[in-house]
């Protein structure tokens, strides 16, 4: 499979992946209320819907669909200001796990962890702090140690989630039948 059909392909959606992906940023919607938000650290259970849609529909639908998504929870959800650079956060995030998981007909944790030290080191604890501090107006050593901890303490747990979400059998079945 050449790069291009692999990582820049725009699948075409068909109406039962648009019902899909509705109710996948429904729930999403509803596992970002739920979790720990504090001024410059937030934990939620969102990354599962993000990881099993990109694992679906790929790098460039996920850049589009988490970046819509970003300016929608913010606005709708009262997620307070609205920043663009956690949009471009939000899409580099969809576009990684996408080109690291999509089109993988079966779950090969060494994506999922190759993914997830990226989006932790390049997108959390850089762009995110980076995005943090320029809004704020405070220096990022400030922030920074706590947001590292963080990412320390939450990627293994990401990690064993998302490796326990692949193996339901109802996830399976879902993905079995999106491949089909």
């Amino acid at each position: 499979m050449s790069i291009k059909k692999k990582f820049l392909s725009l699948p075409k959606l068909k109406v039962s992946d648009l019902t899909i992906i509705a109710v996948m940023i429904a729930l999403s919607f509803i596992l970002n209320k739920v979790g720990i938000h504090t001024q410059y650290i937030v934990i939620t259970p969102t990354f599962i819907v993000t990881v099993l849609l990109c694992y679906l529909y790929g790098p460039i639908w996920m850049s589009i669909i988490l970046g819509i998504t970003d300016i929608l929870f913010t606005f709708i959800g009262g997620g307070g200001v609205y920043i663009p650079g956690f949009t471009i956060s939000a899409m580099l995030t969809g576009f990684i796990y996408g080109t690291f998981l999509f089109k993988d007909h079966k779950f090969k944790a060494l994506n999922l962890i190759l993914a997830q030290i990226i989006i932790s080191l390049f997108v959390h604890i850089f762009l995110n702090t980076l995005w943090l501090t320029l809004y704020n107006g405070i220096d990022w050593k400030i922030i920074i140690i706590s947001r590292v901890i963080k990412e320390l303490i939450l990627v293994p747990i990401q990690l064993v989630v998302l490796a326990g979400i692949f193996h339901i059998p109802m996830v399976q079945k879902l993905i079995k039948d999106h491949w089909g």
